[in-house]
């Protein structure tokens, strides 16, 4: 794995990439006829932080009880690592599209609060993957339901393939049932 990372350096892409990259997958909570919810929730990096502020939080209370001044630093990291994990813990997207209500439900929790669209299941004609590219990195992908009237976007991110393929390919799957 340390070489894979090495030789990405040495070809120039971004090694932070690997670091924080965002959570991978949308996944499917339920599926039955007449409903399908899909989930995203970005968990592993949300651990990952809490951990790293646990772990600075413990040195830097260790260091202070020590009697050194250099307990500020561990302290002052630990407190912006809880900061992230607060701000960016309940981060997470929902769709669920329900035949029972015809509709097709996309709900964001994030920092900036809670958003819902909808849109009726039966203007939704597929589910596609939409690109971006960067210079910088390899493509970003996230899942939208195309409607007569636009896309509806499932997540604000862009995620790296294959997860948006798979959710797009669960989705059409259930509308052509």
């Amino acid at each position: 794995m340390l070489s894979h990372w090495a030789t990405e350096w040495k070809t120039g892409r971004r090694l932070e990439t690997h670091l924080f990259r965002p959570a991978r997958r949308m996944r499917v909570t339920r599926a039955t006829p007449d409903r399908l919810v899909l989930e995203h929730r970005p968990r592993a990096r949300m651990v990952a932080l809490a951990v790293a502020g646990i772990a600075a939080l413990t040195v830097g209370a260790a260091l202070a009880v020590a009697g050194t001044w250099l307990a500020t630093l561990p302290l002052a990291a630990g407190i912006v690592l809880a900061a992230l994990v607060h701000f960016d813990f309940p981060a997470h997207a929902t769709a669920v599209l329900d035949r029972s209500t015809g509709l097709a439900d996309v709900t964001w929790l994030d920092g900036a609060g809670i958003t819902r669209q909808f849109t009726p299941l039966e203007e939704v004609a597929r589910a596609e993957v939409e690109t971006i590219r960067s210079h910088e990195g390899p493509p970003m992908d996230r899942a939208v339901l195309v409607t007569a009237t636009g896309r509806l976007r499932l997540t604000r991110d862009f995620h790296e393939s294959p997860a948006p393929a798979e959710a797009v390919r669960r989705i059409n799957a259930w509308l052509a049932a």
